[in-house]
């Protein structure tokens, strides 16, 4: 299969950090495709490249990515009638933003960069779930057990240094405007250790915001936050960061649109529009 597949990291693109996916020379036969991400020994499928319409090339950025390690990324190719037709190669590459970013799954265009406290992921808890159980004439109990929980309770306290961070980082648990659920992405910068999953998904019910200096004209606020290891939205599940609104705003007409633009890929990915 000619098709290929290339992978590129980004430190400075808007929202965050993050690898651009293209893929190029898609047959005719091919109407779909789903990209598979591999890290840390981890197969996941890419938000928002879940049985994606194509038409020779896809362009896709991948806002999940962690930090600071090699990642792998393949294409599998479908038919109109959703008949898997095989896989791309492989190709890899490797985010190493020294910062941690966090951002609601479901809210990407938040995303904000924050420093961990000191305190913050140093006490992991991975509890099982289970019932001793006492019965009549035994000395021993009983364990009933349902197998291991992912983390619990852990500290996700950070850091935010302007006012604009703070308010973010606050808009992410929702609004009246916006009921998305608070499953934050925590992507913990390529030089941080801590053994929490990477990327961390986390249910975060509320967040604590203690004044550090803004009250005297700072900016630095502690973000106080305790979450839960909970499974992502599902990947198909997304909001595109690039629409036809930025497309419209920017260009008068679709004449503009073409002349500016090379082909249907080129369109896909000016990510400049978006602010």
């Amino acid at each position: 299969m000619d098709t290929s597949i290339t992978a590129e990291a980004f430190l400075d693109r808007l929202p965050s950090p993050q690898a651009e996916v293209v893929i190029r020379g898609v047959p005719r036969e091919v109407a779909a495709l789903t990209i598979w991400r591999t890290a840390h020994g981890v197969t996941q499928e890419v938000r928002g490249a879940i049985r994606a319409a194509v038409v020779d090339s896809l362009a896709r950025p991948d806002l999940e990515v962690p930090f600071g390690v090699p990642v792998q990324y393949r294409a599998e190719l479908f038919s109109l009638l959703g008949i898997s037709l095989g896989f791309t190669a492989t190709t890899t590459t490797q985010v190493d933003s020294a910062d941690t970013w966090v951002h609601n799954v479901l809210m990407p265009a938040g995303a904000t960069r924050v420093q961990l406290r000191a305190k913050s992921a140093r006490t992991i808890s991975r509890p099982s779930r289970g019932t001793v159980v006492r019965i009549p004439g035994r000395e021993a109990g009983v364990l009933i057990g349902a197998g291991r929980q992912g983390v619990t309770g852990v500290d996700l306290s950070v850091i935010t240094d302007t006012v604009d961070a703070a308010d973010r980082i606050q808009a992410m648990l929702g609004s009246e405007q916006n009921s998305a659920p608070a499953v934050l992405c925590f992507r913990l910068g390529a030089h941080e250790f801590t053994r929490l999953p990477q990327p961390f998904y986390a249910g975060v019910l509320d967040i604590v915001e203690e004044d550090v200096s803004a009250s005297i004209g700072g900016g630095m606020m502690y973000q106080t936050m305790v979450g839960d290891e909970v499974a992502p939205p599902l990947p198909g599940l997304f909001i595109s960061l690039l629409t036809r609104a930025h497309l419209n705003a920017y260009y008068g007409t679709r004449a503009a649109l073409n002349a500016d633009n090379a082909s249907r890929l080129s369109v896909n990915r000016r990510y400049d529009l978006v602010r």
